[in-house]
């Protein structure tokens, strides 16, 4: 029987971006110490701001946007404190913003 190889910080996997967004793969014991409770928040307005101010072009940054907002929108059925519309009314007002540029 092969014993299983603990995984080095160098061997861990490295963050990949799907649809736009960074996905960073977590390895955390469930309610270890690592564990996020509750909804864990994958967008802050931090990334949304860094979204609109970057180099990248408008288009981009307005994918890039529209994808973070239809995450929040596919998880806000779990929002009971009403914890994402700040969040997606940041959007919302970034999109419209980048949208006169484009």
């Amino acid at each position: 029987q092969k014993k299983k190889k603990k995984k080095t910080p160098m061997e861990r996997p490295m963050p990949v971006e799907k649809n736009s967004s960074i996905i960073d793969p977590v390895d955390a014991q469930i309610g270890g110490d690592a564990d996020i409770d509750g909804i864990a928040q994958t967008i802050t307005a931090d990334d949304i701001n860094a979204v609109l101010l970057s180099p990248q072009p408008v288009n981009q940054r307005l994918e890039t946007l529209r994808s973070m907002r239809s995450e929040l929108e596919a998880r806000s059925h779990a929002d009971f404190g009403n914890e994402m519309a700040p969040l997606i009314n940041d959007l919302d007002a970034a999109i419209d913003q980048l949208s006169v540029r484009s």
